[in-house]
């Protein structure tokens, strides 16, 4: 069985440059909130480090699945020629 184009592009270097762009942490309760730590019960948060943008997920696998749909989105899709 052959591997799925998301398996296959996870493990190239393109993936692996666009993925330093991006960090995944463990929500972090601010100290002013009556925080100061960080919580994994509380979920994850996928940072764009260019930006400092945040987005919230429940799961550590919800944050990783989107980071891959985000790289997806921006990678030119092969299109097979016609009559190979």
């Amino acid at each position: 069985m052959a591997p799925e184009h998301s398996q296959l592009a996870v493990n190239s270097p393109g993936f692996v440059t666009f993925a330093k762009c991006f960090c995944i942490n463990p929500v972090y309760i601010n100290p002013i909130y009556g925080g100061g730590h960080y919580k994994k019960r509380k979920g994850w948060v996928l940072i764009d480090l260019a930006t400092r943008v945040e987005t919230n997920f429940k799961t550590l696998r919800d944050a990783r699945h989107h980071l891959m749909c985000l790289y997806m989105e921006t990678t030119p899709k092969i299109v097979p020629a016609a009559g190979i």
